[in-house]
């Protein structure tokens, strides 16, 4: 149900429906989700594992009951799924657990009888045993109409019950098979989701910690301590080549069995092409940085009068506070004001006012660097 195929080209990954996306921008949408009580989801996805285990002696009576409620914590979680790429163009199945109970409706509700030939001390024998054709859960769907299958609520499992036929014996393995499936993928999804948050986000903060791309040093000094990182699931690579509006390119092509194996690729694809994500230090919203420049601010607008980015904003304040603490830099602006006042006065040509500037920036890195004394630097940038 999660299984992903993407292509990847030049910095694009290019979907299996069409879709394309810049690297970076799928992991992004994840970065800057915000959803609620993902801890409490995952755990019933745990539970579930062991609460609707029919191949256990100790699987509660009350399966249906339990199964309803897990039934809404799936319903949820393809919601989420829904609400972000590559899932948002996904038709989701609501119901799954109502039409596979109706499935193997016969293993719920036919009556035990009492001439069974099979043992309640063969029950865990026959399931470490069992020969059964592999089976996927999406196979054993009956409708979307739900309001004509039974609430899960109504079923009650007799382990008894399992044993009066082979073809019960049967479909209870295949519907053990299709649970353990089911539990599984639901969960290793959900993991992923918190994974993003609590492992990938701080991985790559870290990262960014400096004014610069992160060297390869660093990625892996960062990688070995952050060992959980690694990602869930499988993915397997091929080629493909692909139709675009400026003609056919052969893609990279990749099958992912997991939403965390496929955001664990992008992320190191935008590490190995330095389109990292990079958490703005004014906003606190995440954007993707360009190889091209590095900066911690982003060019979101914060004021559209006049308009303004986070990147203006933080360069205006980091002059602002290099001229209250750095003498070499604010006798510079001084004397930049006033030769720009003389320019507006007509006092200097553009010209002129050009060759100053470059002359008072050569000055500037003198005095920084103690090549120039500050009475003399003063002297000669008012010049």
């Amino acid at each position: 149900m999660f299984e992903i195929e993407a292509h990847y080209h030049d910095r694009k990954i290019y979907l299996s429906d069409g879709r394309v996306y810049p690297l970076g921008e799928i992991l992004l949408r994840y970065f800057s989700m915000n959803f609620y009580d993902l801890g409490e989801l995952f755990d019933v996805c745990e539970r579930a594992k062991s609460e609707l285990n029919i191949s256990s002696l100790f699987c509660p009576a009350d399966i249906g009951k339990c199964a309803q409620e897990i039934e809404f914590t799936y319903d949820s979680i393809m919601d989420i799924a829904k609400s972000l790429p590559p899932y948002d163009t996904k038709h989701f199945r609501h119901g799954l657990l109502r039409n596979l109970f109706a499935y193997y409706n016969d293993i719920f509700d036919e009556p035990f009888y009492e001439d069974s030939e099979f043992e309640v001390d063969d029950y865990n024998e026959h399931f470490v045993n069992a020969e059964s054709t592999p089976v996927s859960y999406e196979e054993m769907y009956i409708t979307e109409e739900l309001h004509e299958l039974r609430a899960l609520s109504d079923y009650e499992f007799d382990s008894k019950k399992v044993f009066s036929n082979y073809e019960n014996r049967k479909d209870a393995a295949d519907f053990t098979t299709c649970i353990e499936q089911m539990t599984n993928e639901f969960s290793t999804f959900i993991e992923d989701i918190i994974r993003v948050k609590k492992i990938f986000m701080p991985f790559v903060d870290e990262l960014c910690d400096h004014n610069s791309y992160p060297t390869t040093q660093k990625v892996i000094d960062t990688f070995q301590r952050y060992t959980s990182i690694v990602s869930s699931g499988s993915m397997c690579m091929g080629h493909t080549i692909i139709e675009t509006k400026k003609g056919p390119i052969l893609c990279e092509t990749y099958r992912f069995t997991s939403l965390g194996a496929f955001l664990y690729f992008e992320l190191f694809k935008c590490i190995e092409e330095k389109f990292m994500p990079v958490k703005c230090r004014n906003c606190g919203r995440w954007f993707i940085m360009k190889h091209t420049t590095f900066s911690h601010y982003c060019k979101r607008l914060v004021s559209s009068n006049p308009p303004k980015t986070c990147r203006d904003n933080a360069m205006s304040h980091n002059f602002k506070e290099k001229i209250k603490s750095d003498p070499v830099w604010e006798i510079y602006n001084r004397a930049y004001k006033q030769h720009y006042a003389r320019y507006m006065k007509k006092k200097m040509s553009k010209s002129q006012f050009a060759e100053w500037g470059d002359y008072a920036i050569e000055l500037r890195q003198k005095a920084a660097d103690g090549e120039l004394e500050m009475g003399e630097y003063q002297k000669l940038i008012r010049i």
